[in-house]
């Protein structure tokens, strides 16, 4: 992959016991905890073989599956700042609701629905998901020119685990007991 990135001013982010993410992989985000506030930067180049090239733009193009709670925001021509907290990532995490007209559905812990009360909350089966992000990277295909010539634009794939932990799915399921109505 000619373009490379690099992770810099990390903050909230700490090693996962069990992590499968390879180490040391370019390619590899820092891995995640959901639900816990992490803030980082990263910084596009562009280099293959001995020539490198200056970034004149990166933007997010996809992320799958989805994550909220995340902010992903330009601070440059090759950076993009990620911030939040990750959440309602662990679809098959419960969380059931019990609805006025006596109808019960699952729904995410952030839902602002009428709802009576919660009936029930189960831990999601895997503990573990990997998120595919895909940036747009154009770069200056002739960086000696007096004006800045659009090089191709490459698609840079990331990935990144996001881990499940105990007890901000505990501070959920409290505070919607606490938010009932029943």
């Amino acid at each position: 992959m000619p373009v490379k990135v690099t992770v810099i001013e990390i903050s909230g982010i700490s090693p996962i016991p069990g992590d499968t993410a390879p180490i040391g992989d370019p390619a590899w985000l820092p891995s995640l905890y959901n639900a816990v506030e992490v803030e980082f930067n990263i910084v596009f180049s562009y280099e293959e073989d001995v020539d490198t090239a200056p970034i004149l733009s990166v933007t997010l193009a996809s992320v799958s599956p989805s994550v909220e709670g995340l902010t992903y925001t330009k601070v440059g021509s090759d950076t993009i700042k990620v911030k939040g907290a990750p959440v309602n990532v662990f679809n098959d995490e419960v969380f059931r609701f019990l609805f006025p007209d006596k109808s019960e559905r699952n729904l995410a812990p952030t839902n602002t629905e009428n709802w009576d009360t919660i009936v029930k909350w189960a831990a999601p089966g895997s503990k573990e998901k990997t998120v595919s992000y895909n940036f747009t990277v154009k770069y200056d295909d002739n960086p000696a020119a007096a004006v800045p010539i659009v090089g191709d634009t490459v698609t840079a794939t990331l990935s990144q685990n996001i881990a499940w932990l105990f007890n901000p799915s505990l501070a959920y399921f409290k505070d919607l007991v606490k938010k009932g109505k029943l």
